[in-house]
């Protein structure tokens, strides 16, 4: 199935710290000594999901955090924080490399990212059900209210691209499909398979791929310092995973656990779309 036709139905600026490098020889150093891999986590499935009974985490960033863990023979850390202090929180060596992290040029200044991507996606909407825009410029007017998770790359590019629409910034994407549930805003703007996950959850509304739909690739963020031995193997790890298929891999497990049939919904490969 082509992403372009992907309609499923009753189905403020990024802030960033200054330039910081690792000290001590570097990450890769420092997770071997200590044993343990510390990702960055926030409440935003499909990437990252805490389970509100036994508080562990679960999730496609997560699941990728345990194989590369398991490469190095090291436990995995999960570090909570949010996409706004994502690198505040790598600068301050709270955590080692943070997935879904998208690498726009505002945070290419301030930390590290691999060539290679992670995987793609591509940015949707979940409007209301009788909507009939089927672009960005029919959904960009004066009466329209969009919701979208501050200090996401998402936040940047609805900024930029919505000149006319209502934005209104949320500090999760489980709090902008809550505000579109409770009618405070007309349309949510996340990544596909986000906005498949929060679908399943409302079952209200549609899900689009507004034109025109362009492949976002996504990455980790690292700190950046001297040695390029963590970052080398992360770059090396992202291209053999993704030539594995395993970020599709990932995906339909995680949509299975959630009672979502993965047959038709675009996966993480663009070349499969």
């Amino acid at each position: 199935m082509k992403i372009r036709s992907l309609i499923l139905t009753p189905i403020a600026a990024l802030a960033l710290a200054p330039m910081a490098h690792a000290q001590n020889g570097g990450t890769m150093a420092r997770v071997k000594e200590a044993g343990e891999l510390r990702i960055g986590v926030v409440s935003a499935e499909p990437w990252f999901y805490k389970d509100p009974t036994s508080e562990q985490w679960a999730g496609i960033g997560v699941a990728m955090g345990e194989r590369m863990a398991d490469d190095l023979g090291v436990a995995l850390f999960p570090v909570e924080t949010s996409w706004a202090n994502a690198v505040a929180g790598l600068q301050a060596n709270q955590f080692d490399i943070m997935f879904v992290l998208d690498a726009i040029e505002a945070r290419k200044r301030a930390l590290a990212f691999p060539e290679n991507p992670l995987f793609y996606y591509a940015m949707g909407a979940l409007v209301k059900e009788g909507s009939e825009a089927k672009t960005w410029d029919e959904l960009d007017t004066p009466e329209t209210r969009i919701g979208v998770t501050l200090g996401t790359s998402l936040d940047l590019s609805v900024t930029e691209m919505m000149t006319q629409a209502q934005i209104s910034r949320f500090s999760s994407n489980d709090e902008a499909t809550d505000a579109f549930a409770a009618g405070r805003i007309d349309a949510v703007v996340q990544f596909h398979p986000a906005l498949v996950v929060q679908y399943s959850r409302l079952r209200m509304g549609k899900v689009l791929l507004p034109e025109p739909v362009d492949p976002v690739a996504t990455s980790a963020g690292m700190r950046q310092e001297d040695s390029t031995e963590f970052l080398d193997w992360v770059n090396t790890t992202f291209a053999d995973l993704y030539a594995a298929g395993v970020p599709d891999e990932l995906f339909g497990a995680y949509l299975a656990s959630k009672d979502i049939d993965p047959n038709g919904i675009p996966g993480l490969l663009k070349e499969d779309w």
